[in-house]
């Protein structure tokens, strides 16, 4: 809805979680992009760790503390979902 509305910061709560693996892929190799084109803010919440290195910023919560993070080697390796 906040996207239709044409709003500058657009939150994505595990939005991702519960789609088809095709879509998944689609909504962060696309969608995000898209939305970052735009000039839109995109904070999106994730345990995929798959996508961690297509944010420009990486920030993970560790007991209770907010971390900046680097994408680990593992994680800088994304390998796309198999059709």
């Amino acid at each position: 809805m906040a996207y239709l509305e044409d709003r500058p910061f657009l939150v994505f709560d595990e939005w991702a979680a519960d789609q088809d693996p095709l879509f998944k892929e689609v909504f962060y190799r696309e969608v995000l992009p898209e939305l970052k084109r735009m000039g839109k803010a995109v904070l999106v919440i994730s345990h995929d760790d798959r996508y961690f290195p297509l944010a420009d910023r990486l920030v993970r919560l560790e007991s209770g503390k907010l971390r900046l993070a680097e994408p680990s080697a593992s994680e800088a390796s994304v390998s796309p979902v198999a059709s």
